[in-house]
């Protein structure tokens, strides 16, 4: 799609070892390429993210419970529109930006549908909930040094136990459990679609959320593991992987 004389939006994300590792900006990322805008991204390691909001006077807008208290953390992604001079932080909040500004793109949240895919938004973190450490764990190790180090710091703060703790053996068999269960139900979810998507044939911030998962445990979880998740519910994960890649640009 041809944007005459639209500013390229810049697009905040953590880098790491491999292409891409955050799953919360994968989100973005596939938004701002299925709709065809132009972007670039700026990355930010992990003990950047708080003083670059101070820097720009940003409000997170994210609560992690830390010691049992309610505690708002700086997250990424982050966009900065040229053609608006706006910053946006969180995903979903991105999404709803991008089809209010840019109508004439392919929607990510259509037919007044946000609602609706918030909701799904939100039960997919709750079903995966009992398997984030394990993912916490898995995830690390493909960071850069710098963020590594904080990220398994600010984990073990949020958490309360030490990092050798968070996927021991005998923890992993119910983490996994609980990703397999999870998949189980959103595959209930998508068995309801007339189509390949959540919403049919096209995809959307939903199919997004889901793609953004799958592809970090393709990242960042062990070859064997990731194997297994491919295979589960028919292939319909591996499918919808191939289906969202070209959506996934990390050229920019």
């Amino acid at each position: 799609m041809s944007m005459p004389g639209l500013k390229p939006i810049i697009f905040y994300d953590i880098p790491s070892i491999v292409q891409t590792w955050s799953p919360n900006t994968m989100k973005t990322r596939y938004c701002l390429t299925f709709k065809g805008l132009p972007f670039q991204t700026v990355w930010l390691e992990y003990p950047e993210i708080k003083s670059f909001y101070e820097q720009h006077s940003l409000v997170p807008t994210t609560l992690r419970i830390i010691k049992g208290t309610p505690t708002p953390v700086h997250t990424l992604p982050v966009i900065m529109d040229p053609n608006t001079n706006r910053f946006i932080t969180d995903s979903f909040a991105i999404a709803q930006y991008l089809d209010e500004q840019y109508p004439d793109t392919p929607q990510v949240l259509p037919h007044n549908t946000a609602a609706l895919v918030h909701a799904f938004h939100t039960a997919l973190h709750d079903a995966i909930r009992g398997m984030i450490m394990l993912g916490s764990f898995r995830g690390a190790q493909k960071l850069n040094p710098k963020s590594k180090e904080y990220y398994i710091r600010t984990r073990e703060e949020r958490f309360g136990i030490p990092w050798e703790q968070f996927a021991t053996p005998e923890k992993r068999e119910e983490q996994w459990n609980t990703l397999r269960a999870a998949c189980n139900t959103i595959d209930g979810w998508y068995a309801t679609s007339g189509g390949q998507f959540i919403m049919g044939d096209t995809p959307c911030f939903a199919d997004f959320v889901v793609a953004g998962l799958c592809k970090w445990i393709q990242y960042c979880f062990e070859n064997q593991e990731w194997e297994e998740v491919k295979s589960w519910n028919g292939g319909r994960w591996r499918r919808l992987v191939e289906a969202t890649d070209r959506y996934l640009d990390c050229s920019k």
